[in-house]
């Protein structure tokens, strides 16, 4: 550390500061802070983006300014750097510190420049496409799609509760088939002469509507879909524009809304708040989700 006193009025302090993790902000302040005195500095470090490519949906992040023109890691084609917003920019973070070297390179790699300057044959159109369509669906960003709309998302709710009755009454005409066979007792009968009813009953009925519950749980959590989403094609999304999770779309939605739904007129008010403008429900607004049409 150097200190200039050449002008009394206005010292100059120049000092290196050794970061433990580059900063992915331009524009940030620093406050350095030492026994006598406190000083402040705008950091001039690279603003990292994460954006998508147009042809192979590839993750890439550049620290070079907006609209720079960069070459795609995995194919090679030409992007645009887009502007940054804070959501890329955490994206960008978080790819970084999974990836370091997820960086887009300025230069074309050696074995995409015959596809770059001609057209695309056939075959390698369809390459492409199957490139394109095994995407995994936790990498994709559904930043900017439409909110969908109170009809489909009510529509698909009827769905799941019509696959849930379904899904009673198969455990119910099982029952009933048990009973005819004479594998079980009539459970009426149980009732009438023990006074009870055998927990094996309950089971009989009840493991249908359990895994169909698991696998609504499941759907959830890998793609924002219930069974009755799936047909609307709407999907719930986080914030960020990232599929949920277990948490979020399980936990925090259905488990965390089950147990509010106690709470005297919290389900008429939760379904009220999907009128906003938002079309968010007040357990999307608990769970950190909305939902959005993929139409």
């Amino acid at each position: 550390m150097q200190l200039e006193n050449d002008d009394v009025r206005r010292p100059t302090l120049h000092c290196t500061i050794r970061l433990k993790r580059p900063l992915l902000v331009r524009g940030m302040t620093v406050t350095v802070t030492s026994n006598s005195s406190r000083f402040q500095m705008t950091t001039a470090a690279p603003v990292f983006v994460e954006f998508r490519c147009n042809r192979c949906w590839y993750s890439n992040c550049a620290d070079t300014e907006a609209c720079t023109e960069v070459n795609c890691r995995n194919c090679g084609e030409q992007l645009e750097v887009p502007e940054a917003t804070p959501d890329r920019i955490a994206r960008a973070l978080a790819l970084l510190e999974q990836e370091p070297d997820l960086i887009a390179r300025k230069e074309i790699p050696k074995d995409s420049e015959a596809t770059l300057d001609r057209d695309l044959n056939d075959q390698e159109i369809v390459e492409l496409a199957r490139k394109q369509s095994v995407v995994p669906l936790n990498q994709m960003d559904f930043t900017g799609y439409a909110p969908a709309s109170v009809v489909a998302r009510l529509i698909a709710s009827l769905l799941d509760g019509a696959a849930s009755f379904f899904s009673w009454m198969i455990g119910v005409f099982f029952i009933v088939w048990l009973v005819k066979a004479g594998i079980v007792e009539n459970p009426l009968e149980t009732i009438r002469l023990h006074k009870e009813l055998n927990p094996a009953y309950f089971v009989i009925v009840g493991w249908t509507p359990a895994l169909l519950l698991i696998v609504q749980w499941y759907l959830l959590a890998t793609s924002g879909q219930t069974l009755g989403k799936k047909v609307l094609m709407i999907r719930i999304v986080s914030e960020s524009g990232r599929l949920p999770g277990f948490l979020q779309a399980v936990v925090l939605r259905n488990w965390v809304r089950a147990l509010l739904s106690f709470i005297p007129f919290f389900g008429l008010i939760d379904l009220l708040f999907i009128l906003s403008a938002s079309r968010k429900c007040l357990h999307d607004y608990i769970a950190g989700t909305r939902v959005i049409s993929t139409l």
